[in-house]
């Protein structure tokens, strides 16, 4: 018999190649999906963030429409989610503007995720 003929099959190098390729791949994909999680949740929460800023301008231009420069802070659930908020509304370039400034974090974060400025008139 002819020694080709008996040793059929794989080599131990060729099985460690494709292991180590096999592996890589699998990291790879494991660290897409992992990525694509975190993006996602930081797209998530800077939305609800930016909601909560619309909402306050809504009130601003509405409801609590101050008529001098003031400062105001306050909490706001959106989401499932509480959320606070920061306010600075202050005089305009002219006596028929104000200028409003509105910061919006999540309660159990330091940093702001959301802030956005504007005008509105007397």
């Amino acid at each position: 018999m002819k020694l080709s003929a008996i040793n059929k099959g794989f080599s131990l190098i060729e099985v460690v190649v494709s292991l180590l390729i096999l592996s890589v791949s699998v990291i790879t994909i494991y660290n897409l999906i992992i990525s694509t999680a975190v993006s996602s949740y930081d797209l998530e929460q800077r939305y609800l963030a930016k909601e909560v800023a619309n909402n306050r301008i809504s009130l601003i231009h509405t409801l609590e429409k101050p008529l001098k420069p003031i400062e105001r802070s306050g909490q706001m659930v959106m989401g499932g989610q509480q959320w606070l908020w920061n306010e600075t509304i202050n005089n305009g370039p002219s006596d028929e503007f104000f200028v409003y400034e509105i910061f919006v974090r999540a309660e159990n974060q330091e940093t702001y995720i959301y802030s956005i400025k504007g005008f509105y008139t007397k």
